[in-house]
């Protein structure tokens, strides 16, 4: 599924609000829904408010209403009004359908063509398939909330195939939204065939232990075994560990991939270390160690075609140089996927393309509209601000409106203090005093001092 366009005419701060997120005439994907969107703009301009709409919309439980028509209730009431208030426009491949989200949360969904009914339109475009990956803003301290004052780690809490019989994949759409309170059931899933390698290395190296106590050869023989078995099943940790570690790396940090099984522990998440090989505990991870691998982690482990997914504030906790890179990481995970993010962060948003950015602004009367990127048709040719372009000061002061240059009270602080440094120094050099005690304090000051750093 892709959403290719959006219409409310009330919801939170928003009011008569169409949002085309197609790409523009002109561009090769023309009219096709966006592979990528950015919203960006001020506190509560409803960033979050979209996603969560989005999130909403396919958590649905639908029912089949008549040939043509799904219908159901949010599992959250987004109406504030008595009559219809957001219209969804997505496509399933080349099926278009529409989303009626009307009063009281009830939601109404139909498709144009004549040739697909209910039943084969879940069966073909949902069955066994994830529509939705949601990563909210709090997605570190959600899962330290649900540890509360246990140990630190999750470790504790992910089951592995010893604990549980594993559970047969439903068959209903699945829904990965780490914004609930089953996150480490989630956590389960995205790892179970993980866990399941490390069970079945550990039952080798239990056999080979026994093998050993009865003689030489009889250990040799299971050694082979387990040899022959490791060449049929490459270790799935190594995989996760090429995507992970290219931003790891960037930390001096790296997946460990190797089992020492010296604990349960040893069986349960993922385990990293410094290059070095000393093995960091949960409880030492950075935040942004933690942003990285909670996200990146299940957009490499799950199924991500045909998905939405919705990414709130990627930039937290991560360094600059990391925000340059990361939407082309989470991007290169999800090639087929349509995701959504919101940011305040300049360096994220010069990862998109100008039709790409939703930019909210807040008018007159505090709704909120779309600030236009172009000027005229919306075509390739008539936009005149891409980020991808911008240094990062012109972003802040075309995109994200900050009026000044820099801390603008300081800056002129410092000016002021030059310029009567100035004015002494040249009536010292005047009466030929330059030499003079003052005169000596005052040169080191006006070169090597913080007014050097502000510029011409």
């Amino acid at each position: 599924m892709k959403i290719s366009q959006i219409d409310i005419t009330e919801y939170n701060p928003f009011k008569n609000l169409t949002l085309d997120l197609t790409y523009p005439k002109g561009h090769p994907k023309e009219g096709k829904p966006l592979n990528k969107v950015c919203f960006l703009g001020k506190s509560g301009t409803g960033k979050t408010s979209l996603l969560n709409l989005i999130r909403a919309t396919l958590t649905a439980n639908l029912t089949t209403e008549h040939d043509q028509v799904l219908q159901g209730t949010l599992n959250q009431n987004i109406s504030r009004a008595d009559k219809t208030l957001i219209v969804i426009t997505a496509f399933f491949k080349a099926v278009k359908s529409i989303i009626e989200i009307r009063e009281g949360g009830k939601i109404l969904w139909e498709w144009k063509t004549s040739q697909v009914s209910p039943k084969q339109f879940i069966e073909t475009f949902y069955l066994g398939k994830n529509k939705l990956i949601s990563f909210p803003a709090e997605i570190i301290t959600n899962l330290n909330q649900i540890l509360q004052e246990k140990p630190v780690s999750p470790v504790s809490y992910l089951k592995t195939a010893v604990e549980f019989d594993q559970p047969k994949h439903s068959q209903k759409p699945q829904i990965f939204d780490f914004e609930t309170d089953n996150v480490l059931a989630i956590w389960n899933e995205i790892l179970t065939d993980i866990n399941a390698y490390k069970i079945k290395e550990l039952k080798y190296s239990q056999q080979i232990t026994k093998a050993l106590d009865i003689s030489a050869a009889e250990g040799e023989r299971a050694f082979q075994n387990y040899k022959h078995w490791k060449a049929e099943h490459p270790n799935p940790l190594e995989k996760l560990a090429q995507q992970l570690d290219i931003i790891l790396n960037k930390f001096s940090l790296t997946v460990k991939t190797s089992f020492d099984f010296e604990s349960v522990e040893d069986l349960k998440f993922i385990e990293i270390q410094s290059v070095d090989g000393t093995e960091i505990p949960y409880s030492g991870w950075s935040t942004g160690t933690k942003q990285v691998i909670l996200t990146m982690t299940p957009l490499f482990k799950l199924n991500t075609d045909d998905s939405i997914i919705l990414l709130d504030e990627p930039e937290r906790s991560l360094y600059p140089d990391i925000q340059t890179e990361i939407i082309n990481y989470y991007t290169t995970l999800a090639p087929n996927a349509q995701l959504f993010f919101a940011t305040h962060s300049p360096i994220i948003a010069s990862a998109f393309e100008p039709w790409e950015i939703v930019e909210l602004k807040f008018n007159q009367l505090g709704t909120v509209y779309q600030e236009k990127y172009y000027q005229g048709e919306r075509q390739v040719d008539n936009y005149f601000i891409d980020p991808r372009y911008l240094r990062w000061d012109v972003i802040l002061m075309r995109v994200f409106d900050l009026a000044v240059e820099g801390n603008e009270k300081f800056r002129n602080k410092a000016l002021t203090q030059a310029a009567r440094l100035e004015d002494i120094l040249s009536k010292l050099k005047a009466e030929n005093k330059i030499e003079t005690e003052e005169g000596q304090k005052i040169g080191p000051v006006i070169k090597n001092g913080p007014l050097n750093s502000l510029g011409d």
